[in-house]
Formats: structure tokens, C-alpha cells, sequence
């Protein structure tokens, strides 16, 4: 009842208000005549009244719905609350997990890591052993090249050194001889 008293009030002084600064307006009438005044105060009452019963229910309809909605809004907030909190425990609990989830695969890829590393050792010493015995052999190999090489060299070297001698100590008479002999041996072969 309280809220109808206070839309009453509201309603009421401006009325009255309005109604008594008219009257005091017009000129030549005398603001305290009686009858003027009650026969506005009655106007006054009557269009109070007349508001008050043509807007009691659209006002009383209006504040009643408006309460409703109000109300339906409210249940429908708390209901989404709730549903938020459910899914925020819902997420929460999946976060969990896929923190242990997340340490899991950790391990796991530490451990892949770790084979991973050995046999990439294990690879990268077989081919260092590879490579050790590959250079092995080629040093070998280098080596032979090299023997065959200097021993080519030293049998040259030695056969200008004997020709370069023969020419030295052979001389016309010699040379004579080593023909006929090389003739009578090649002569003898037939």
C-alpha cells in the first residue's frame, strides 16, 4: 500500500500546485474567494480520482509485470551463475588433468629424448669408427702409392746414373764389342 500512497502524493501536489498558481493569476479575483477555491479543490479531487481509477490497473498492471520480469530475470541470472559455476568446476577439473597429463608427456619426451641422444652416440661412434678405419686404409693405400712412387724414382734415377756412367767409361771400341755380342746373341736365338 505504501508504493499507491507515494504515486498519490506525486500525483496530487503538482495538481494542487498548478491549480492554486492559476488561480492566484487571474486578475481582479480575489485569491481567498471561497467558493472559486472549493469548486477547484472539488475539479482538483475529481481528475485525481479519474486518474487514479482509469490508471489504477495499467499502473498496477505495469508495476506487476515489471515486478515479474524482474524476478524471471533474476531466476534466470542465478540459473546461469550456476551453470557457469558448473562449467568453471568442469574446467577446472580438466585443467588438472591436463596438467598431469601435460607432465606425462614430459616424461615421455624426456625419456624419447634420451634414446634418441643414445643412439645418436652410438651412430655417431660407429661412424667415427668407420671413418677411422677408412682413413686407416687410405693412409695405406697413400702409403703403397708412395712406396711404388719413390722406388719408380730411385730406379730411374739409378738407370740415368749407370747410363750417364757407361757413357762416361764406355768408349768407340767398347761400344763395337757390346754390338757384335748383342748381334751373335740375338743371331744364336734363331
Amino acid at each position: 500500500m505504501k508504493p499507491r500512497k507515494t504515486i498519490l502524493t506525486l500525483l496530487i501536489l503538482p495538481i494542487i500546485l498548478f491549480a492554486s498558481s492559476a488561480y492566484a493569476s487571474v486578475e481582479g479575483a480575489s485569491p481567498w474567494n471561497s467558493w472559486m477555491l472549493l469548486w477547484r479543490v472539488i475539479n482538483t479531487i475529481a481528475l485525481i480520482a479519474l486518474l487514479g481509477y482509469f490508471m489504477k490497473k495499467p499502473l498496477l498492471t505495469f508495476f506487476s509485470e515489471r515486478k515479474a520480469q524482474i524476478e524471471r530475470d533474476l531466476e534466470e541470472a542465478r540459473e546461469q551463475r550456476d551453470k557457469a559455476e558448473l562449467i568453471i568446476g568442469e574446467y577446472k577439473e580438466k585443467l588438472a588433468g591436463m596438467e598431469m597429463e601435460l607432465e606425462k608427456m614430459r616424461a615421455e619426451l624426456k625419456k624419447s629424448a634420451e634414446v634418441e641422444s643414445e643412439k645418436v652416440l652410438s651412430n655417431a661412434e660407429k661412424m667415427a669408427a668407420t671413418m677411422v678405419e677408412s682413413a686407416k686404409v687410405t693412409a695405406e693405400q697413400e702409403l703403397r702409392k708412395a712406396k711404388i712412387a719413390l722406388k719408380n724414382e730411385s730406379v730411374e734415377l739409378a738407370v740415368n746414373l749407370a747410363e750417364t756412367l757407361i757413357r762416361e767409361k764406355i768408349d768407340a771400341n767398347d761400344r763395337r764389342r757390346i754390338v757384335e755380342d748383342y748381334l751373335v746373341r740375338v743371331g744364336g736365338m734363331k
